[in-house]
């Protein structure tokens, strides 16, 4: 009988064993379904979304996406025809990563640049897909989809899949840069973590100079994690090659890249700024990546509690970052490495524009992933709550893209989000193939083979008109970008320029002529006509103003006239002569001409204005003073001109 019972009971726990398997079998393979459904359809709605901004921005807006593609389709040129050393001079700027990623595309698209917004939109949901990867077994499947769903719906990551920029493309190396990263530390997929580690790490230093913080993030991590051999293969294929092409640069007194030297130089002003206002411009990334979700109000209390509120967000990624460091092997050493990804990137980031919102971008992931990390770790009793923040988080997420997908789409589109398309097309059929163009440099030649340039940094309009000269600029392109903040102030120092030359432009017909019109896109291109002698006419000017130091008023005098001989209507010239004839008290009526041809080129030229007032008033010639007074203060909006050699 209690054979029985042994032999009955032993059935029975055999029997539940076996039901516990299949259960467990099962249910294992519903979450597998249920991850690979909500995967499905979390790329298809990223896919979705990238489709939806992608006619937010015109390729060529920006100037630098223009760039990325003239350096595309160099690098096809220079396969089909090598054209010696000087290639390499192409990217004294920009660096060839990202264009090199690019070539292939533009030699398909071209030339619907347009389409080359595509390649984005595969870019970013690649990126989606390999912070589902990275995160799997690392996170619980709950903050994996949470982590997975912030990045998809954020309004950065879908602003950004509309934009033909480097950011993008650098976001999705730094992601399967880690993920090479813990295949290494795993020890699974043989050398194809090896090379996926290696070649992101490789292509992101040559894709931004910033780049090369994901090889120190991988070389930290995985000497922390004593991987030899890929630490060895790293020091080989990365760091080798770095100090040699330091080494070079050093004895050559060159750059490869002019990013390098505007960051040592910031990285030196850094060490100048008190340590507040560092970590105050160092936090700016934080703001960046999370405050574009909902639009926030401005105010002393709402300032108050804008700033909390990103305090609380940071000390919740703190919070995910040390339980993540917690963590057994590969995820202590992939979330060490992902701290030193933004930490670095936030350094950086001090040094630019608060307008600089891109940037921020390759971190995004992982701040996301130490966010969630964080509020499910703080939460751990209150489970409810960290979800019902997160929620609110994804939701605010959600409305402010959808906002701003509602905005692409508007008859109000935004302004800066345009390019001048039709009157790039009036450029490429109404102007000489040999012509030369101030304005939209790198669109301007993308979009009609005219050389171009960008606005430059004249400190005052004669400055302007020499470098015009001295680069034989024939045309300039002005567009009614906004310069202004919605306070009023100017965005940059850049944006003011802008509006300095756009000025001298509009109103200095004696140099520059209007040759067309778009009120549509609110553009307006000029002819130019410097004087074929004005460089020569600038020289002997200054060669005066030397003299005039001097005492020497005769030398002064001779060089005065021969300005004016190169250049007659040179009203900086004729004043300084009529200058030197009241000096010399000789002559009032020459120097009276002098005056008022000065004037006449340029009314609001306030020293000719007052010395012509001085001679009428003591001749006793007050009506005529009284008009020249009247017409100085009519003249007033104008730009005031003068040379200062």
């Amino acid at each position: 009988m209690t054979e029985h019972r042994l032999s009955k009971n032993k059935h029975i726990s055999g029997f539940k064993t076996l039901a516990e398997e299949i259960y467990g079998k099962t249910a294992a393979r519903a979450a597998l379904i249920a991850d690979k459904s909500f995967l499905g359809l979390l790329l298809l709605g990223a896919g979705a979304g990238a489709l939806i901004f992608q006619p937010r921005y015109d390729v060529g807006f920006f100037n630098d996406d223009a760039s990325f593609v003239l350096l595309a389709r160099s690098i096809l040129d220079y396969l089909r025809m090598p054209a010696g050393p000087g290639f390499l001079s192409n990217f004294t700027h920009f660096m060839p990563g990202y264009p090199v990623f690019l070539a292939p595309f533009a030699a398909v698209f071209e030339p619907h640049w347009a389409w080359l917004r595509l390649t984005t939109a595969a870019v970013s949901v690649l990126s989606l897909y390999g912070v589902w990867k990275l995160s799997e077994g690392w996170l619980t499947a709950e903050e994996r989809r949470w982590a997975t769903l912030l990045y998809a719906l954020h309004p950065l990551f879908l602003l950004s899949s509309g934009m033909v920029m480097a950011d993008p493309f650098l976001s999705c190396l730094f992601i399967f840069g880690l993920l090479g990263l813990r295949w290494a530390v795993e020890g699974v997929n043989g050398g194809w973590a090896y090379a996926l580690l290696i070649c992101m790490a490789v292509w992101a230093a040559g894709t931004k100079p910033i780049g090369i913080i994901l090889a120190l993030a991988l070389t930290v991590s995985l000497l922390t994690a004593r991987a030899w051999k890929a630490l060895g293969l790293t020091t080989a294929f990365i760091w080798l090659p770095a100090l040699l092409a330091g080494l070079s640069a050093f004895l050559k007194k060159e750059s490869p890249t002019d990013y390098i030297y505007q960051m040592t130089n910031g990285l030196a002003h850094l060490a100048q700024q008190p340590f507040l206002e560092r970590i105050y411009n160092s936090l700016h990334t934080f703001v960046l990546v999370y405050g574009l979700a909902l639009p926030w109000p401005r105010g002393p209390v709402f300032d108050l509690l804008g700033a909390l509120m990103i305090a609380g967000i940071l000390y919740f990624c703190a919070t995910g970052l040390s339980s993540l460091l917690s963590k057994p092997r590969p995820g202590r050493f992939v979330a060490l490495a992902a701290g030193i990804l933004i930490l670095c990137q936030a350094l950086i980031m001090s040094l630019w524009s608060v307008y600089s919102q891109r940037y921020a971008l390759p971190i995004l992931p992982f701040m996301l992933l130490f966010l969630v990390a964080g509020l499910y770790s703080f939460a751990e009793s209150r489970a409810k709550a960290a979800k019902g923040l997160l929620v609110l988080l994804a939701l605010g997420f959600l409305i402010r893209s959808a906002g701003l997908a509602l905005e692409t789409y508007s008859p109000q589109r935004p302004a800066e989000t345009k390019l001048c398309l039709q009157t790039l097309e009036w450029i490429r059929t109404e102007t000489p193939p040999e012509s030369r163009f101030l304005g939209r440099g790198a669109a301007i030649l993308l979009y009609t083979g005219r050389a171009g340039h960008g606005m430059f940094g004249a400190p005052n309009m004669d400055a302007f008109i020499s470098e015009l000269s001295r680069l034989h600029i024939t045309h300039a392109l002005v567009t009614d970008e906004t310069a202004l903040s919605p306070r009023g102030a100017y965005r940059t120092n850049q944006a003011w320029q802008k509006m300095m030359e756009r000025a001298w432009l509009q109103q200095h017909p004696r140099f520059f002529k209007k040759l067309h019109e778009n009120k549509a896109e609110k553009t307006e291109i000029y002819s130019i006509g410097i004087p074929e002698r004005w460089d020569n006419a600038v020289a002997l000017y200054g060669r005066a103003l030397r003299e005039l130091r001097d005492s020497d008023r005769t030398a002064a005098t001779a060089s005065l006239r021969q300005a004016l001989a190169e250049v007659p209507d040179f009203p900086s010239a004729l004043t300084a002569l009529a200058s030197v004839r009241l000096w010399q008290g000789k002559d009032f009526k020459e120097a009276e001409k002098h005056l008022r041809h000065a004037l006449a080129l340029e009314p609001n030229y306030a020293r000719a204005s007052q010395m012509l007032l001085e001679i009428l008033e003591r001749q006793g010639r007050k009506s005529e003073a009284a008009k020249v007074r009247a017409s100085g203060q009519a003249a007033v909006s104008l730009p005031p001109f003068e040379v200062i050699p």
